[in-house]
């Protein structure tokens, strides 16, 4: 068996790796049990449960701990760093074996369990078997697919359950700042969760596995040490602190007496090295064969990836390894991107921090800034005011009317875009949503101008379900679901574009006109060149080079349940509507802040959603559940410089707690933060907004 075949090696959750061996106690003329106790309850933090010996550059040592085993220092290659063929970093990294003591939360890392328990797959390797595609016949995009959900249900209950801490650790500081490092890791790992569903190669999905999996170790060791063993070194009584019983985590190594025993009082794993020569009094119980990493870990390096230059400090190792695994944000405004191309809109968002605050300035600057945001300098209109009472959210002052049109009078009524379509196969609207879509005031046009190009992230579930013509309804919907893949990998690709395109420009998409058509400098042309420069890339990114049984023949299209259908419109719709509020909060509060955004919607993801959600968030049947969403919207909103006035039930988010809102307060705040965004949308952009949607079945049947 050579290299290329032999199995990966990951044996620190197999029981049987972890059998203790007794070693000889006398070593070199010296009696390590020269002061064996007559039981463990004298043991301190200088002397050892267990202990081992062994050399290192001919010098003998010998390693005293307070555990039933004794790893040695982990081989590293003081010049570089390697991914091994499981894509982690082996003995190179921490969070994998114990290094020397230079950053302590490393200690506190927890340590593979050697138990069924769930939290074993966050040392679990994938394998094909693991890696599901659509069926044949279902995408355009061969070769793209997801982690099995099993799989990934398991590392995302974890996750998020872990991220629930550190919320939870954040409060409890009281605005205090946290170690820069915590928000580091938890911003990477909720990063690294969200790629773990999107579809993506083979190679990338071991990838985003193995950065989760060391993202969560990380920060499950620092929050750990910062919330339970910092407080047990600085002399905080815990009543549940044993040092002869340390806690299953991966520990560390020291020379240094005052470390090994500043470990044994927080209850952490400490190997205490000394030279051999230097033993003298210490009590020792028991000698054992140490382990070595290359009988737990994957030592051999991966194909075709090259080692990475690094020092033999840890710091810079550590570094190394946060910079290799870190999940890059890929979120880009596609709404800016399409704003800069057309000119229609100059709007570049200011960075700025993340706390939310109430806009303040006088009248002149914010309509000012209004100008500004919707493409002018001199737009009249009533301005967001801090203090408003009641509700008058549409400006009495007159704009320019829209030129009339002639009428043809053979055309078909275009469908009204601002209220639901009634299908079978659409997902249940929710109606303080639709309604607030309804209630818009079209007398005039908006305040961004009655030309602005309407565009859309992703084409409208209304515009599949369009045709009166059920066959026509099960072509499109069946092409969305072979360009779903290749349309979500667009979105997270940076080396895309993830421009918008507009609804004729979707429609050719969903008719299947993928590649440039029509007379040379027609309309039709250039529609599809857009089309096929926005997508092409993206197919070759998945390694496509032509479009196979597509676009497919009305009399092909296979069957699909009603349900899983209701899953696909819900989950384009939520994925516009999420991408709408973060592209109208970066226009009307001037901030790049879609980490808040996020929080605003159940699971905290943009694309690649888990279809539960449809059943959370916004869409929870119960008040109390869409509440901390609607207050996490409101707060937002309080930014926001927009051309029509913000009700008052919004400004009260900033100062009322959630359990300061009885039932009725609660349904007036919802219908607020609905109308607000539908209006706020509609003047900067110009069209109707895609609303959040509910499926009232139960999800996979």
């Amino acid at each position: 068996m050579d290299a290329t075949t032999e199995p990966l090696r990951m044996r620190l959750t197999d029981p049987g790796a972890w059998e203790v061996v007794d070693s000889d106690s006398v070593v070199e003329g010296v009696d390590l049990f020269k002061n064996r106790p007559s039981s463990t309850e004298q043991i301190g933090a200088l002397d050892g449960r267990t202990a081992a010996y062994f050399v290192i550059g001919g010098a003998s040592y010998f390693i005293t701990t307070n555990v039933r085993y004794v790893p040695l220092l982990p081989p590293i290659d003081p010049k570089q760093i390697m991914v091994r063929r499981d894509m982690r970093y082996g003995p190179d990294d921490p969070v994998l074996w114990p290094h020397l003591e230079t950053y302590c939360h490393l200690a506190a890392i927890p340590k593979a369990p050697k138990s069924s328990r769930n939290v074993r797959v966050m040392w679990w390797n994938p394998s094909p078997d693991d890696f599901v595609c659509p069926a044949s016949g279902l995408t355009v995009t061969r070769g793209l697919g997801r982690l099995r959900f099993e799989k990934l249900s398991q590392i995302s209950t974890l996750a998020h359950s872990l991220l629930d801490d550190y919320d939870k650790y954040l409060v409890s500081l009281n605005g205090a700042t946290p170690p820069p490092l915590l928000p580091k890791l938890a911003q990477t790992l909720r990063l690294s969760l969200e790629r773990l569903r999107i579809p993506s190669t083979y190679a990338r999905m071991r990838l985003g596995v193995v950065c989760v999996q060391r993202e969560y170790l990380e920060l499950a060791g620092l929050l750990n040490y910062m919330s339970k063993y910092k407080p047990r070194i600085e002399g905080v009584e815990d009543a549940d602190a044993k040092p002869s019983v340390p806690d299953d985590c991966i520990g560390c190594f020291t020379e240094d007496p005052h470390l090994a025993q500043m470990f044994w009082r927080a209850c952490l794993p400490c190997w205490f090295i000394r030279p051999l020569k230097a033993f003298a009094d210490e009590m020792i119980w028991r000698v054992v064969k140490p382990f070595a990493a290359a009988d737990f870990l994957e030592m051999l390096p991966a194909p075709g990836y090259a080692p990475v230059p690094a020092t033999e400090r840890l710091e810079q190792r550590l570094a190394l390894l946060h910079s290799c695994t870190h999940s890059t944000p890929w979120y880009r405004d596609p709404f800016a991107i399409a704003a800069t191309d057309t000119t229609s809109v100059a709007s570049s968002s200011t960075a700025s921090t993340s706390s939310v605050a109430t806009a303040s300035g006088s009248l002149t600057a914010r309509s000012n800034m209004v100008g500004h945001l919707v493409g002018g300098s001199s737009h009249g209109g009533h301005v967001s005011g801090g203090k408003g009472h009641g509700y008058s959210p549409y400006s009495t002052a007159q704009r320019a009317t829209k030129a009339a049109k002639p009428l043809n009078p053979a055309a078909k009524p275009g469908r009204d875009k601002f209220k639901p379509l009634e299908r079978f196969e659409m997902p249940t609207s929710i109606t303080p949503w639709t309604e607030a879509l309804a209630a818009i005031d079209q007398s005039t046009p908006p305040a961004c101008g009655p030309d602005r190009p309407q565009y859309y992230v992703l084409p409208e579930p209304a515009l599949i379900l369009s045709s009166d013509d059920e066959s026509r309804r099960r072509l499109l919907l069946h092409h969305y679901c072979m360009l779903r893949d290749a349309l979500m990998f667009r979105l997270t690709d940076r080396s895309v574009r993830p421009q918008p395109l507009t609804t004729q420009e979707w429609r050719d998409v969903l008719q299947g006109k993928l590649v440039k058509q029509g007379k040379r400098g027609s309309r039709a042309e250039t529609r599809s060149s857009i089309v096929e420069d926005l997508l092409h890339p993206a197919l070759q990114a998945c390694g496509i080079n032509g479009l196979k049984d597509f676009p497919v023949a009305p009399n092909a299209v296979p069957a699909m349940n009603v349900h899983f259908a209701k899953e696909l419109l819900w989950e384009l719709a939520e994925m516009s509507f999420r991408y709408e509020f973060l592209a109208l909060d970066s226009r009307a509060s001037q901030r790049k802040r879609p980490d808040e955004c996020r929080k605003c919607f159940a699971g905290d993801g943009l694309v690649g959603l888990d279809f539960r959600e449809s059943q959370r968030g916004l869409a929870a049947l119960a008040l109390e559940e869409r509440m901390p969403y609607l207050l996490g919207m409101a707060r937002l909103m309080c930014d926001w410089l927009v051309p029509c006035q913000r009700p008052i039930e919004i400004e009260q988010a900033l100062t009322r707690s959630e359990k300061e809102w009885d039932r009725q307060k609660m349904h007036q705040l919802e219908r607020r933060v609905a109308s607000y965004f539908t209006q706020s949308f509609y003047e900067l952009f110009g069209r109707a907004a895609i609303l959040p949607m509910r499926l009232e079945h139960e999800i996979g049947s």
